[in-house]
């Protein structure tokens, strides 16, 4: 299978009442496989952008602002608002085909990948400014579900001698394998990942984190400030047009 070119893959929304239509790029991917059953679903994250009023002659960026992201499948969403204070914060679930007339997936790939398993080829191929992406499979033994995610590398980190990679990159979509929620979509949180070897993945999630200099106890925002490290197996491909 060839990498997902996600600098041109988009989710479109098209609404009932003829009205806006937002096409938005995707940032990632992930692919969940149930291990018993053989089922897989797959879901995209969208990149994300700022609340806004539409078309009007007056300010547009609304206040308070907040960054309005989400992740999609074939027939689900779940829109994740994200406000200044972690008391406003939205995660939204819906049925693609109730709240809006049509959904476009269109998925473009890459015409040629290909997998770089040695730090000096990724070196190379970073040097010389090909597309990056990465695949992460993660296991969990005890649900029997396994998790595939793809998204572009877009910060790498490098040294030439010795040849030696880190990457630094995201957003991406993380599931939450022993996550007590009805839908599978209800499981993602939002991170960004660091590795410098193929067998291990260090995640930072986004989650609400307190405020402040402690004057205000209660106060909390979001950010990325939980870390998670895990077994993993990665792969680097790169890609020409």
């Amino acid at each position: 299978m060839n990498a997902i070119d996600f600098a041109n893959s988009y989710m479109t929304w098209l609404p009932h009442d003829n009205g806006n239509i937002a096409r938005i790029q995707l940032d990632a991917a992930c692919t969940l496989i149930d291990e018993k059953s053989g089922e897989r679903e797959q879901f995209y994250l969208i990149a994300p952008c700022r609340a806004e009023r539409m078309y009007l002659d007056t300010p547009l960026f609304q206040l308070p602002n907040y960054e309005f992201c989400g992740i999609w499948s074939a027939d689900e969403f779940l829109i994740i608002r994200t406000a200044w204070v972690s008391e406003r914060d939205n995660r939204q679930y819906g049925l693609g085909r109730v709240r809006w007339r049509e959904i476009r997936l269109d998925i473009r790939t890459f015409a040629h990948t290909e997998v770089l398993s040695e730090a000096g080829a990724i070196v190379q191929a970073t040097l010389s400014n090909l597309a990056l992406n990465a695949r992460t499979e993660l296991v969990d033994a005890e649900s029997g579900q396994r998790a595939l995610l793809e998204y572009p590398i877009k910060t790498m980190n490098l040294m030439q001698e010795p040849p030696r990679f880190q990457v630094d990159t995201g957003p991406l979509i993380l599931p939450d394998f022993k996550a007590t929620v009805p839908r599978a979509i209800e499981s993602f949180e939002m991170a960004h990942v660091v590795y410098h070897t193929l067998d291990k993945a260090e995640f930072i999630l986004r989650k609400p984190v307190p405020a402040g200099d402690g004057g205000n106890p209660g106060a909390a925002s979001t950010d990325y400030s939980v870390v998670q490290i895990m077994p993993a197996q990665h792969q680097i491909l790169a890609s020409k047009a």
